[in-house]
């Protein structure tokens, strides 16, 4: 099945996607518009079969943030400007439809956000891509370079990153 991935469109076909996870449907289906398109705080990219390219099957979103520097290990900060907080990209969240998960979509969406996280930081200061992994997700994570961060948060979720120049070697 070839697999389109593109921008969140308001005409998108969003009423049948599960993933299995409440909070990650209602995002998608009631707030990423509009946080993408008025609040300007997040852009959201949609899987699609090409076949049916309306009907979302899988997305994630990205948006910036920053980082305490002294959240991140030392080595990895000692040569860099001694600004307290250090720009990052935040990939919020990344979800596959129950109906394709283990199909490898997920890995696609992980690809796709890389490359765009790789291109942004050629244009703008982003030297790391940080997520808050769910704990089921943190070994899936890990597969893919990233490390954790700091302890656990309130939600559950544990911080991770991936230094972009890391994502820059593996992705030539």
């Amino acid at each position: 099945m070839p697999i389109l991935i593109r921008r969140l469109e308001q005409n998108d076909g969003l009423k049948t996607f599960d993933c299995g996870d409440h909070r990650l449907n209602d995002y998608l289906k009631r707030h990423a518009w509009a946080n993408q398109q008025q609040n300007l705080v997040g852009v959201t990219y949609v899987a699609a079969d090409q076949s049916h390219p309306k009907l979302v099957i899988g997305y994630y979103t990205l948006a910036t943030s920053s980082i305490p520097r002294h959240a991140l290990p030392g080595e990895l900060t000692k040569d860099l400007p001694r600004y307290q907080n250090l720009p990052v990209a935040l990939l919020a969240r990344l979800a596959v439809d129950l109906r394709f998960q283990g199909s490898g979509l997920g890995k696609e969406l992980l690809r796709h956000a890389l490359e765009n996280v790789l291109s942004l930081s050629k244009q703008i200061g982003c030297r790391y891509l940080i997520v808050d992994a769910y704990p089921t997700a943190v070994k899936w994570y890990e597969k893919y370079g990233f490390m954790p961060i700091g302890e656990t948060s309130p939600g559950g979720t544990q911080p991770m990153f991936l230094d972009v120049r890391t994502l820059e070697l593996a992705l030539q």
